[in-house]
């Protein structure tokens, strides 16, 4: 009876923890994409924006679960004026340098791994290694269309022994993809995504 309880409190804690979380990441994403657009621009200038995307990128590559909410402010300087494809690319290339340090820790990582996380990652590697022509498309689609961190994925590949560039170079076009693409959904849809919040 007791580890029933404490399953249902330790349930109850992860949900918590998961609702506070969504919380802040949209009280944070809703406060910063809510500045008026052209202050916001004027105060940054232009080419500020730009290293600030690249930075913004560069954090929320290398953080795995608290990612930094950079969409709506990359959608709202695209919607200010600024190049969405100039834009995009500097996010991607940031999210590429911080996806490559998750990248060094993942191949330092698989020597302290237990014996069955070590049993997984080899039966992963070796079911990856019958289907080779998967991965890169794989990774290219996951880029494109996935908002969520890259960070597991490049971790584990690197535990798997996959090369750095074969594994940073596809998920970098699908995140250089993505990132254009919102911010062109900035361009278009900002003011309507804004009036829902």
């Amino acid at each position: 009876m007791t580890s029933i309880r404490k399953s249902q409190s330790r349930r109850r804690s992860l949900i918590l923890k998961a609702s506070l979380f969504v919380a802040v990441y949209l009280a944070i994403s809703l406060s910063l994409a809510s500045f008026p657009v052209d202050s916001l621009i004027d105060r940054l200038g232009s080419n500020n924006a730009y290293l600030l995307m690249f930075f913004l990128g560069v954090l929320g590559g290398f953080t795995t679960f608290t990612g930094v909410p950079y969409h709506l402010i990359l959608m709202s300087l695209a919607a200010g004026g600024l190049n969405p494809i100039a834009l995009g690319a500097c996010t991607a290339i940031g999210v590429m340098l911080g996806d490559s340090t998750m990248f060094l820790i993942g191949s330092r990582l698989k020597d302290t791994l237990s014996p069955r996380m070590r049993a997984t990652v080899e039966h992963l590697s070796s079911y990856l290694s019958r289907h080779p022509r998967l991965i890169s498309p794989t990774l290219v689609a996951y880029g494109m269309v996935s908002p969520f961190s890259n960070d597991f994925i490049v971790a584990s590949l690197s535990m798997m022994g996959y090369t750095y560039w074969r594994t940073i170079i596809p998920l970098t076009f699908g995140n250089i993809f993505y990132n254009i693409a919102l911010a062109y959904l900035g361009v278009y849809a900002y003011e309507m995504i804004i009036d829902w919040f």
